[in-house]
């Protein structure tokens, strides 16, 4: 029997009611389902999601740090924020990922709430490991990064990316003094608002804003790019293979300190000396395709699409 647990936002799914179309087929399909015991909880002075939109149906509740230790597959519901949220957790657990768009754009989704129905192509299988033989299904792995905060000679904090680290200057109007290295050899020094270093994966997330360049998710490297250089000789995206050791260093010359960012979240302080050491991590993100589409075509539809919205918004 496949166990799945389904990660949503209740205000981004109003009313689970694509949820409730998920749970309908994996039902059928006979999968044990799982989801986060935060919906147990009571929610202001309402019911919580168990005990009202969800009453009654085949739900083990779990403490997410449990949850994606005991599942084969995470169907996840939201954009590419939460997928990124979700990601690190399932690589630790090693667990795949399906995502279903409920963002603006969704790169790393792979269904729309249209498409629920072909989740069915997967939900049969008894174990999880299955699902790499089964036919029109790939599993697209992608790289995650490592990123410490090295401090005096030692390492004091320790985290795993899908998309991006980000060494920014924060909400302060002058640059941050940045020094990029690769495997101890200087490439480059910056006055600038930061630098985002970058999986493929993230090339086309805030690298692909800063200028840098759109690499296909294949490809297993580290791109770093600075955000608004001044006066670098430098001041381009530079490319490194991923076995290479990225190390940047903040010199507090102007602002006294900046801030690390990992996957737009857990912001970190830096002081005046600290490296931020970035290298390919151990573990990667496993996603489920069910559509044969290709990077390029997908990048070019959700790029329209994000268009024409914005468009729209400022009509």
């Amino acid at each position: 029997m496949l166990k799945v647990a389904i990660t949503v936002n209740p205000n981004k799914d109003h009313d689970l009611v694509y949820t409730s179309r998920l749970l309908d087929i994996l039902e059928e399909c006979g999968c044990r389902v799982f989801m986060s015991d935060t919906f147990k909880k009571p929610y202001g002075n309402m019911p919580s999601v168990s005990e009202s939109l969800l009453a009654g149906r085949k739900i083990e509740y779990l403490p997410e740090y449990q949850l994606f230790r005991r599942v084969g597959l995470c169907i996840v519901f939201g954009g590419d924020g939460t997928i990124l949220k979700i990601a690190k957790k399932a690589a630790f657990g090693g667990a795949y990922i399906l995502g279903v768009n409920l963002g603006r754009v969704g790169y790393i989704a792979e269904l729309e709430t249209h498409e629920l129905d072909l989740v069915r192509k997967i939900a049969s299988v008894s174990e999880i490991g299955e699902i790499e033989t089964l036919p029109g299904v790939r599993i697209d792995r992608r790289m995650m990064l490592k990123a410490e905060i090295v401090r005096g000679g030692e390492s004091i904090y320790c985290a795993t990316a899908l998309n991006d680290i980000v060494i920014s200057k924060g909400a302060v109007s002058r640059m941050a003094g940045l020094k990029l290295s690769c495997d101890g050899k200087c490439i480059s020094t910056y006055r600038a608002d930061g630098i985002v270093v970058s999986t493929p994966t993230g090339s086309t997330a805030y690298c692909m804003s800063a200028g840098g360049p759109i690499i296909d998710p294949k490809l297993e490297c580290i791109c770093a790019v600075p955000v608004c250089p001044y006066m670098c000789v430098n001041s381009g995206a530079v490319v490194f293979s991923d076995r290479s050791v990225i190390e940047v260093e903040f010199t507090a010359d102007k602002i006294n300190e900046a801030f690390c960012t990992i996957d737009g979240k857990g912001v970190k302080s830096l002081y005046n000396g600290d490296i931020v050491r970035i290298t390919k991590s151990p573990l990667n993100t496993k996603l489920i395709r069910l559509k044969d589409v290709d990077f390029y075509s997908l990048l070019n539809h959700k790029l329209a699409a994000a268009q024409s919205s914005a468009e729209l918004n400022r009509r």
